[in-house]
């Protein structure tokens, strides 16, 4: 999330319509300050980044239907939805949102073409390791067998007396691109994936925590966040490389615990490890000075016991939780309005060299990927693990 605001919120004194620092401003979000305050109210953020993502995804449809407001009859798309069955009513949604995908939130998808230059690098890589000779300590050029001492020298005459190319190419930066629609289609993308992503946790459902980790990885290199890069790299590598098929299966499928039971109430197993912290962490300054190791040994093996019989006498005896339970917040007009922003400032359509005060040179955030820095450091991590796991 952190990430997000980096890239999405300026300072509160912005007057560019439809960023979310304006947003924040239309529907009176006081306790959202932009990335800095994400930990320290992380509930807010959260909430307010949700209602964004709805109020986007509310406006290109209402765009992509051609309804002027959210009471209105579509003027494309028109069908009697009563009248078909479900599976077609199914169906029918399902390509509309295949179609809003393609309009508006895949503007420019470069990912496919990360994927071919990643395999070009990899395949330089491995040329390059197969011209070095053990025995002299020297590598040889396979086109005019001279030698060099070291990978750089080679690189360099590869390139300049071989034309070979092995760095990224540099992409210009193009004047008749819209800023604007870039930026709503990058939030909506990065939203999307943090929403499906937080689904996928409470559902406990490995496949789609395990494929959204990838585009995780790529975008934690963006924002610079190198811890959660290489405990995702990590992540990845034990699954498809490090572990064997039945540990990688149980790899896969145990991400997530479920306390409560029921369907939707998993959290992320290091979630639990916090909340078991916390607990121990009470229980020991509860005993002062007489804590010893061995005090603290014995409340962390027990801890979950006594919880669970704590549960069990609450539900047995009738007694209520003691707490006040949080109202649910209606945020119905609050979507409603940043609709009506959203719409009143062009948003969801393409102007082209159209762009923000504040984000003048914005562009999708994976088109920043440097797949040259971001293959050495796959190739780093890579080196490191064949060492560390013998």
């Amino acid at each position: 999330m952190q990430i997000l605001y980096q890239q999405f919120y300026k300072t509160s004194s912005t007057t560019d319509r439809g960023t979310l620092a304006q947003l924040r401003n239309i529907v009176h979000r006081v306790d959202v300050q932009g990335s800095d305050r994400v930990i320290e109210s992380y509930r807010a953020h959260s909430a307010f980044i949700e209602d964004s993502l709805d109020a986007f995804i509310v406006g290109a449809c209402m765009h992509h239907l051609g309804m002027e407001d959210i009471g209105c009859e579509p003027k494309s798309k028109q069908v009697l939805f009563e009248a078909i069955s479900s599976r077609d009513k199914g169906q029918f949604i399902a390509n509309i949102a295949s179609e809003i995908q393609k309009k508006y939130i895949n503007l420019e998808n470069d990912l496919h073409t990360l994927e071919h230059a990643a395999e070009e690098l990899d395949m330089q890589e491995q040329q390059l390791k197969d011209m070095f000779d053990a025995v002299e300590g020297k590598y040889s050029c396979v086109e005019c067998q001279r030698t060099y001492k070291t990978r750089g020298h080679l690189k360099n005459h590869l390139t300049k007396e071989h034309e070979w190319q092995l760095h990224q190419p540099n992409q210009e930066a193009r004047a008749d691109l819209d800023r604007v629609a870039l930026y709503r289609a990058s939030f909506m993308k990065c939203a999307l994936l943090l929403r499906d992503t937080s689904d996928a946790y409470k559902l406990g459902d490995g496949d789609r925590i395990m494929n959204n980790s990838k585009f995780q990885m790529l975008l934690s290199g963006i924002g610079h966040h190198t811890k959660y890069q290489l405990w995702l790299f990590r992540f990845l590598a034990n699954y498809h490389c490090l572990l064997s098929p039945r540990e990688a299966y149980e790899y896969k499928w145990n991400c997530t615990t479920n306390l409560k039971g029921g369907t939707d109430h998993n959290i992320p197993n290091d979630n639990l490890v916090e909340i078991l912290v916390h607990r121990l962490k009470s229980k020991l300054q509860s005993q002062g000075a007489n804590v010893t190791y061995a005090s603290a040994r014995k409340s962390a093996l027990t801890l979950q016991i006594q919880d669970e019989i704590k549960e069990n006498l609450i539900e047995k005896s009738g007694l209520k939780k003691s707490g006040t339970i949080r109202p649910s917040t209606c945020v119905n007009n609050d979507v409603v309005l940043m609709v009506t922003e959203l719409s009143a400032a062009s948003v969801f359509d393409y102007i082209p060299g159209r762009k923000y005060d504040n984000f003048k040179t914005f562009c999708d955030l994976f088109s920043r990927i440097n797949l040259t820095d971001l293959h050495k450091w796959l190739s780093k991590q890579k080196e490191r693990l064949s060492y560390e796991t013998v």
